[in-house]
Parts: structure tokens; sequence; C-alpha cells
């Protein structure tokens, strides 16, 4: 007799770790509700989510939980014994990103498996900005900065229940030390009101675009763009299944981001408590941890609209972590560069990684080469305004977003050599005449055929 995981994969054609993913998730759900109710001590409180997160470790990984176990076992005696030492950053980092990557050795294949590693690099995430909050906080204290104050490390009982925080565990977001002793001290409980509702809106959300996911992956899939019918397809509509596919395939990470997302908004640790002039307020007091920006993402007219909306924490913790610290090479796109590499390393080994990081760095170079012409150009801007012409553009650019998007995530998805690059011969490498001959050619061809505007020299030469 089939157990209810083994009767779901084999209804749905989806894989038994898969199942167990999307059970955990939704089952956050009811455990955010009853914390919602949960009028008690903070101890209780991080008894109740250390518990019940481990417990959905343990349902989808089994005794494969010592990983993280070790982790926050390192991590709490790094904390305690090097709080103050400027070791802590570098033995954190060397020990969560060197065990990850030792994790991927020993389990990686030729498919993108759900397996331990797919929340032990969540967790590497979270615990390496433990440390980088708790470092800076001294240095600030030390450099007797305005407002500074020290990050005390955290209990044992508060370090796990931040690392097994339930409704983040198996896929982000991530979020700090600080944030989460703020919810669980009752600080966002006064806030939190809407929350049911904002959270109900993120799971029909996600619930919707698992469905498109699941539907549209039996029109193209992965395997279809391997098969001789997609090689014999005409060149414009591998690029149009291409793009579709691409779609379709950033339908599932979104999916399950707003599923999670939605759980962590009904524990109520979301709200966005920033003091005015620190960041940018959002419209939504409780978007505080989304990973992605649906209305951004659904209407990109640009690579770096992508950028902006998708996996919006983790992508906020690279520029905090890892870009802004390269600024002593004193070069953005050498910054730019180093933050990308260090996400395809954190993803791991398969050249597929490397390949989409590298393309996005060599998009988003192009287009912040190519866009101040546009927008500074009379001529451009004055035959925008004819409505046949930005008809035209529109359709151009999302053609460009949406089909060039695709080709960005062929190496992504298909992860070994042989099966992208085999993708990439049979639509004649046009991504790569593209964004590489884009960065050399593109810019001085524009120049000539836009040329800057004469009250803009002007200007540069008053300057």
């Amino acid at each position: 007799m089939l157990n209810p995981v083994e009767a779901l994969a084999s209804l749905s054609g989806a894989s038994q770790p898969a199942i167990r993913l999307i059970l955990s998730v939704l089952a956050t759900y009811p455990l955010a509700a009853f914390y919602r109710n949960l009028k008690t001590s903070t101890t209780v409180k991080n008894l109740y989510i250390a518990s019940t997160g481990i417990a959905i470790i343990l349902f989808n990984y089994g005794f494969d939980l010592y990983h993280s176990a070790l982790a926050v076992a390192v991590t709490y005696l790094l904390n305690t014994f090097f709080a103050t030492n400027p070791l802590l950053v570098p033995l954190s980092f060397g020990y969560h990103m060197g065990y990850l990557l030792i994790g991927y050795y020993f389990t990686t294949s030729d498919t993108y498996d759900i397996k331990w590693t797919m929340p032990h690099c969540v967790l590497a995430l979270r615990l390496i900005g433990l440390a980088f909050d708790i470092s800076d906080s001294h240095v600030k204290v030390r450099q007797n900065k305005k407002d500074a104050q020290c990050i005390g490390v955290p209990s044992l009982l508060e370090l796990v229940a931040f690392t097994y925080f339930p409704a983040s565990v198996l896929v982000g977001p991530q979020f700090s030390m600080l944030r989460y002793q703020r919810f669980v001290s009752g600080q966002y409980e006064p806030h939190t009101a809407t929350a049911p509702a904002y959270s109900a809106k993120k799971l029909l959300q996600g619930a919707f675009y698992l469905v498109v996911n699941q539907a549209g992956s039996q029109f193209v899939s992965d395997q279809y763009l391997l098969s001789a019918e997609f090689e014999q397809d005409s060149f414009f509509m591998k690029h149009i299944y291409m793009g579709l596919w691409g779609r379709c395939a950033l339908y599932k990470y979104i999916s399950i981001w707003l599923l999670a997302e939605g759980a962590a908004v009904l524990f109520g640790l979301t709200y966005i408590d920033a003091k005015p002039g620190e960041r940018e307020y959002d419209p939504d007091e409780l978007s505080g941890c989304s990973n992605i920006k649906v209305g951004v993402f659904e209407n990109t007219s640009k690579f770096g609209h992508y950028v902006e909306s998708f996996n919006v924490q983790t992508n906020h913790w690279v520029a905090v972590n890892v870009y802004k610290r390269l600024k002593f090479l004193n070069n953005r796109n050498l910054s730019h560069f180093g933050a990308l590499l260090f996400l395809a390393v954190w993803h791991g080994f398969h050249s597929g990684y490397y390949m989409t990081f590298f393309m996005e760095f060599m998009v988003i170079r192009m287009e912040k080469e190519v866009e101040p012409i546009f927008q500074k150009s009379e001529k451009f801007q004055s035959l925008l305004q004819q409505p046949l012409m930005k008809i035209t553009v529109f359709i151009l650019l999302k053609f460009y977003t949406i089909v060039f998007a695709g080709w960005c995530l062929v190496p992504f998805v298909l992860l070994s050599f042989s099966k992208w690059w085999h993708v990439y011969s049979t639509v004649r490498f046009t991504g790569f005449f593209l964004f590489l001959l884009g960065n050399v050619a593109l810019k001085p061809l524009l120049l000539l055929i836009l040329p800057p505007n004469k009250s803009t020299d002007e200007a540069k030469k008053s300057n």
C-alpha cells in the first residue's frame, strides 16, 4: 500500500522529495496559526519554533539532520569564543562554505536533486550572516559610531530556533538575528493584525504559480529542449519555446518562495521596521521578507528588473556581505563579478551555474552601458511618443526579456556542459552574439545612431 507521499507523487508525476517539500511548506501555515495564539515566554516560543523546524527537516531528510545540527554547534562555539575577535568572520565563512562545498562534492548528480544540501545552502548564508552582524557591531562600537550597539551572542536555544525557523528552514527567505529577536520578543505583534489576510494572498499567489508551472512544463519540458523535435523547429520558434520554458522554470521558484513567505507573514516575522531614511519603504508593511516582487517580475522591460525582483533576500545578503565588502577593489564591475562568482560557487560545482551568472554579469553590464544612451537621446524619446513606436518597443523588450531570460537559464537548469551546450548550438549561440558582442560593439554603434544631445555635452564640459 502506498503511503500518502508516494500516492501524491504517483498522482502528480512529481518526485517524492518535491512532494515532501511542498507538504512541509504548507504545514507551516497551521504551525504559524498556532504560534499566533501562543501567549507565553520567549523561551517557550523558541522551543516551539525549534522543535517544529527540526521536525520538518526530519520529515524531509531524516537523520541527515546531523549536518545542520553540527553547523549550529560550530556556530555557537565560534560566536561564544570569537565574538570580539577579527577571526570570527573568516572562521565562520570558511567552515560553512567549506562544509557546503564538500556536501556538494559527495552528493552532486547530473540533475537538480532535492537533498539535504538544499536547506543547508540557506542555512550557510544565515549563519555566516550572523557572524558578519556580530563582528560588524563590535567594530562600530570600537569606532564610536553613532547609535552603535553590540549584538550579543545568542543563546543555544535562540540560535537553534533562528536556524530552524519553520517557514524558512527549507527554501528561505534570509533574515537577520535582529529581526528574529524583535519578532519572538513580540515587538512586531501590534503591527501584524492584517497578517492572516496578507498571508492568504501569498498562499493563493503561490498556488497559482505552482499550477502554471506544472501545466506549462507538460508542454515545454527540459526533455523537450534536448529532443530531436526541438532541433527540427524553426529558428524563431526555438527561441519562443526557450522563452516559455524559461518562464515556467522560474515559476517553480516563485511558487515555493511565495508559499514560504505567506507562512512567514502568518508567523508575524515580516513586518518592515526600518526607520525613515534607512532604506526605501515598501508600500506593504508586511513584505519585509519577500523573496519575489511579482509586479516587477511580470512587467520586466530589462534584465535589471529580474535582478531587482527575483530571489530578493539572497541578493540583498550578497549585496551587503559580498559586493560592498569588495569595495577595496575600487571597481564596480570587479565587485559585481566577485559577487556573482560567489553566488555561482554557493550553488555548486556544475558548469551551468557559472555560465548563467557570467551571462548575468554580461547582460547587466551591457544594459548599464546602453540604457543612458536611449534615455538621453531626444531623437529616440520623441519617436517613443508615437503610439506605433511605443507598441513596437514594448513588443521588442518583451521578446528580449522573456526569450533571452530563457537563454540565460538553460545552463542553470540543465547543469551539465554537454546538455546546455547542445541547446545553445541548436539556436546557433544567439545569446553569445547579443550579449558578448553587445558589450563590445553596441554602445559605439548606438552613439553613432543616437548621438548625445548638445545640451548634455555642454553640461558635461561645464562640469
